[in-house]
């Protein structure tokens, strides 16, 4: 009678441990969400919507460069943290802890920039974010 190899053993083995390891890919969905504020996407992985950078001209002024606005997220699942930024320039991602599946910015829902002078510490964006898996 022959033995199965030790490799062939070890891989029988792993793959139901692996497999249950594996976070399911997330479902299509819409999230309004705000600075700091969490959604869980799929067992085991969390989308953190981290905070911005908002550099955009004043409404009121003129300014030699447009600037940017940069949203930052956080996704943490089974394989770790991963980082990704989105912005009216750069609307969609596809992260790779989320196994295909897309993230896009609804830029329709950024509001304009401010007018200088009317800027407050407190002032928050919230972002509306679509994740397709499609």
């Amino acid at each position: 009678m022959k033995l199965p190899s030790l490799a062939a053993l070890a891989a029988a083995v792993s793959m139901p441990i692996l497999a249950g390891c594996a976070a399911p890919p997330p479902q299509d969905a819409v999230y309004p969400l705000r600075p700091e504020q969490s959604v869980v996407l799929a067992r085991g992985t969390v989308l953190t919507y981290d905070s911005y950078s908002d550099s955009r001209c004043p409404a009121n002024t003129r300014c030699v460069w447009a600037g940017r606005l940069i949203f930052r997220f956080l996704i943490d699942g089974p394989n770790g943290a991963e980082e990704f930024t989105l912005g009216p320039d750069q609307p969609t991602a596809t992260p790779a802890s989320l196994h295909g599946a897309r993230i896009t910015l609804d830029t329709s829902a950024i509001p304009p920039a401010r007018a200088a002078g009317t800027l407050r510490p407190s002032d928050i964006i919230p972002v509306t974010l679509k994740i397709s898996t499609k």
